[in-house]
């Protein structure tokens, strides 16, 4: 009897469909059915709403901030200016500024013995920049804020009352791009002309500018 159940259990082993049988009734090990499963390449990615600056836009704002006249008076700043985006890169921009009222001992500085009692200052120049060091702001999960850092310099006039003189500026700045149509400036920027001594007079600007 015992030879004649192992006779036939030595039989079912050498059945062709036995293993197969054997192998789709077992049971799988933990893991061998996660692996089992193809991993699909084709991952849906979430589209977080990059945005970038256009080019040939036209850019128009206002700003304000304050200017240091010779290292030594500080009066608030105020203008206007507007740009044209030739390029993504590269643009060019007018600008026009007011100072507020320069007092009786600085603009005697100034001016050379002048005994007017307040000064007004006014300037206005045009200027080439480019975007140098571009770049996105991740603020939320799918909304970003893209931002550049630009280098900037050109040319005008700066006016004390009556008295004119050409003035070069060079400086750097900082955009972000909350929306599509909406700039926020941060500039630094060196105002320098030759009169009376003057040399070099620091601009610290803010300002908002839109786009169309």
């Amino acid at each position: 009897m015992i030879l004649s159940v192992l006779a036939s259990l030595s039989a079912c082993s050498l059945w062709p469909g036995y293993e197969n049988d054997k192998r789709d009734n077992a049971r799988p090990l933990p893991g061998e059915e996660a692996q089992a499963q193809p991993v699909d390449p084709n991952l849906e990615r979430p589209d977080v709403g990059i945005k970038q600056i256009k080019s040939q836009d036209y850019e128009v704002g206002g700003y304000a901030g304050i200017i240091v006249f010779d290292r030594n008076h500080t009066s608030g700043l105020y203008g206007v200016r507007a740009a044209y985006h030739k390029s993504e890169n590269f643009f060019v921009e007018g600008n026009y500024a007011f100072a507020s009222t320069v007092g009786y001992n600085q603009a005697r500085n100034l001016l050379g013995g002048s005994d007017g009692a307040d000064i007004k200052y006014k300037s206005f120049g045009f200027s080439a920049g480019y975007n140098l060091i571009p770049g996105d702001l991740y603020v939320s999960r799918g909304y970003t804020v893209p931002f550049v850092i630009y280098g900037i310099g050109g040319f005008g006039f700066a006016k004390f009352e009556d008295d004119s003189h050409t003035s070069y500026s060079l400086g750097a700045g900082l955009k972000m791009m909350p929306t599509d149509w909406l700039a926020i400036r941060f500039e630094l920027r060196d105002q320098a002309w030759s009169a009376y001594g003057i040399d070099h007079n620091a601009e610290f600007t803010f300002g908002l500018a839109g786009y169309f």
